[in-house]
């Protein structure tokens, strides 16, 4: 998720102090070096102006050698310490700028810049306060201030701080922002919509992220069409946002819009093209829409580009074994061992290895494979309790070790989490066939009569053998 660019008050109309202002009486330095030490502020103030922040930081120390009573060319020193992200240093020169008598709150208003930068959140969240005592109806300070102590994982003075930004802002659409993100974490989805509806209506800069919210909270409402509008208006406003693409993937998935799933992960690839996780994902929806080739080509790039993660040598594994050709089947084989080396006793990858062997005529190590791989998926089941693929793959693991009444267990629950899931209906009404339940089976055809009519006629044609 986005975080705010806390830059928020600009140097530029300070500029006029900072090479005409030099304390009234100086005892120290001569006529000559006080004029001096101004021709070199003024220099200073070129470079800054310019972007130069080492000629600044160059020019500014040489007046403070003239003239080191300064505060106001130890204040603009200290920030082009700073932007050179120079912070012990810009420290030191704003802490000096402060002792000498420059305005406390240009001080406080700029440092906590520098902690911030760093992660000192206390000493961030310290001058701010400060600032907002001398202040308190800076609406970007109090704004400020819940970010930082939302960084700090302190969300009750987040949501606190952005409310009093709010009252006096009462317009500003970044901080409805703040708070739908504050929600989002505490888990109130309710409150996490309204203020990313809010948002999006007072004009926020983050239009991407907020509309990603409320495709967050629809999604949690189970309100899968308005998660899909909102995640297609956050790719819109911002593609550059790589979980809109996942999310939004899967959720086609659920409907069993596999050619769309596919769509959305190839259209961030020219946004990510070195993300092995979208290789990774996009294999699996190639191989639930029957495409072993490019599921293959995906889960090449996927270990390729994250050779010591094993989710990319399952699915390589699994296309392989669909790719019908006994060549293959092999280097199927040395896939899924490639996965249990990353990741032993996974049950998807072994319930493949089972299929490999199986394919091969190693009908022992086969079933050997698939009892672990029941195993597996047991356990994965039970820490995924809410995850349709899951349960569709134990019900495949169940039915290949001849336990066909714990496949049924699990393809109807598999079901009730994804109606919309056709391989297990198809696989459940195949099933139910076996055991001479034909109406069960014709149960499943009709369902699938509504969602894909290739499998709904593959199914009605073992039923009417």
């Amino acid at each position: 998720m986005r975080r705010y660019s806390l830059r928020i008050v600009t140097l530029a109309a300070l500029f006029i102090f900072a090479a005409g202002v030099f304390p009234p009486f100086v005892h120290a330095q001569t006529r000559a070096e006080i004029r001096r030490s101004r021709e070199l502020a003024d220099q200073a103030n070129k470079s800054y102006r310019a972007k130069d922040f080492k000629g600044a930081v160059q020019f500014y120390g040489e007046a403070l050698t003239l003239v080191p009573t300064n505060p106001q060319l130890h204040f603009f020193k200290g920030d082009a310490h700073y932007q050179l992200k120079e912070y012990a240093a810009s420290e030191r020169e704003f802490q000096l700028a402060l002792n000498q008598g420059h305005k406390p709150l240009e001080v406080y208003s700029h440092r906590w810049y520098v902690f911030y930068d760093q992660q000192k959140y206390e000493q961030a969240i310290d001058d701010l306060n400060k600032a907002l005592q001398l202040a308190p109806k800076n609406a970007q300070h109090w704004k400020a201030l819940g970010e930082i102590y939302l960084q700090s994982g302190n969300r009750k003075s987040a949501l606190e701080a952005t409310q009093k930004a709010l009252l006096i802002n009462p317009k500003d659409g970044d901080s409805y922002y703040q708070i739908a993100r504050i929600q989002a974490l505490e888990g109130n989805t309710k409150a996490q919509l309204a203020a990313s509806e809010e948002a999006i209506k007072r004009g926020t800069q983050f239009a991407g992220d907020t509309y990603y919210l409320i495709g967050d909270a629809q999604t949690r409402l189970k309100n899968d069409a308005a998660a899909i509008d909102a995640f297609n208006r956050a790719i819109a406003a911002n593609p550059k946002i790589f979980q809109v693409y996942l999310t939004l993937a899967s959720l086609y998935q659920r409907k069993n819009q596999l050619t769309l799933a596919i769509d959305t992960l190839n259209k961030a690839k020219p946004q990510f093209p070195s993300n092995g996780r979208l290789y990774t994902d996009i294999s699996w929806y190639y191989s639930l829409a029957d495409r072993p080739k490019d599921a293959e080509e995906a889960a090449r790039s996927a270990t390729q580009l994250l050779p010591n993660e094993y989710m990319g040598y399952t699915n390589l594994c699994r296309a392989l074994n669909d790719s019908k050709e006994t060549a293959k089947y092999r280097d199927a084989i040395t896939a899924c061992n490639n996965a249990l080396r990353l990741k032993p006793g996974d049950g998807e990858t072994l319930f493949y290895l089972g299929r490999s062997n199986d394919l091969l005529g190693r009908t022992a190590e086969a079933t050997r494979y698939y009892r672990q791989a029941v195993t597996g998926l047991l356990e994965f089941t039970k820490a995924n309790a809410d995850y349709a693929d899951g349960f569709y793959l134990l019900g495949n693991a169940y039915y290949a070790d001849n336990q066909r009444d714990r496949a049924i267990e699990s393809y109807t629950k598999c079901l009730e989490l994804n109606p919309n899931f056709v391989k297990a209906r198809f696989n459940l009404g195949f099933i139910q066939l076996q055991k001479k339940n034909k109406a069960a089976a014709l149960e499943q055809h009709k369902f699938l009569l509504a969602q894909d009519a290739a499998l709904a006629a593959k199914l009605k044609a073992e039923i009417d053998k």
